[in-house]
């Protein structure tokens, strides 16, 4: 893509994400949904990667879900080492195991070890007890949310390239 249909495509292509963004919010807004950061999250990772676009997908949804995976595991280690160690080192030896696993593996299995399931780890800390009394819906929104939310932003770039090509066509041709 040359300079200016790249322009139009972002231009066209953030036009759509604000109107996906709106009927996502509004879907879990009408069923009173409070756990939305999970799709969103997601996102946001999505666009603030490197890489092509079909490598970010996989490394945030793999990510994610490892990041999560990783929180339950960290959470049942705390549960079980906190009466014997002690509640400092019950918390710190299953945390620091988990964050060696998602920094230092990192460049061993970076679609799978990234930012994106530190954040998911980070996030679901926050509120250990909704995460902990929440464990199917969390994982079943993160999976099917994330999935359904991403692959639509990803299906929205071939009709935002479109528009962006066709208008620029129609310019040249208004012009000349």
């Amino acid at each position: 893509m040359n300079e200016t249909v790249t322009k139009r495509f972002l231009l066209y292509f953030r036009l759509m994400m604000v109107v996906w963004i709106l009927i996502a919010n509004a879907f879990f807004h009408a069923i009173e949904f409070e756990y939305s950061w999970l799709v969103f999250l997601s996102n946001i990772m999505l666009f603030t990667m490197e890489g092509d676009i079909k490598d970010r997908f996989i490394s945030v949804e793999l990510g994610g879900l490892v990041g999560m995976v990783l929180t339950v595991l960290a959470m049942l280690a705390i549960g079980a080492l906190t009466p014997v160690l002690g509640g400092m080192l019950g918390l710190l030896l299953p945390l620091g195991v988990v964050l060696f696993i998602l920094i230092i593996l990192h460049p061993y299995a970076p679609k799978v070890l990234n930012n994106v399931g530190f954040a998911y780890l980070t996030v679901a800390c926050i509120d250990s007890a909704a995460f902990a009394a929440n464990l199917p819906l969390f994982f079943g929104v993160y999976i099917v949310g994330s999935l359904v939310f991403n692959g639509g932003c990803v299906l929205l770039m071939k009709p935002a390239r479109y528009l962006a090509a066709r208008s620029i066509k129609n310019d040249v041709k208004a012009d000349a």
